[in-house]
């Protein structure tokens, strides 16, 4: 699949998300507050502050059919088998 500028940015960002959300929904939001932190910039919310303690609440569904829907099943397979080399 060829992808222009647009769609690789995108792919990208929609990846790091699902790897920091998998990150988080594995290792708890205590040990990562920068993940976390970092993780509140892209998404644009304030979870960092109030996490300690607290159980992350996982986007994955949701960021998975982001990218089945805008690009396609076999890069869907190819990014989560790519994320679970890495956590």
């Amino acid at each position: 699949m060829e992808l222009d500028e647009e769609a690789k940015y995108r792919l990208s960002y929609l990846t790091l998300r699902l790897f920091l959300d998998r990150l988080l929904t594995a290792k708890g939001v205590d040990g990562h507050p920068k993940a976390l932190a970092f993780l509140d910039v892209l998404a644009g919310s304030q979870l960092a502050g109030d996490a300690s303690g607290k159980t992350y609440a996982s986007q994955r569904e949701k960021i998975e059919s982001f990218i089945d829907a805008e690009f396609d099943e076999d890069t869907l397979a190819l990014v989560s088998g790519a994320i679970d080399e890495l956590v």
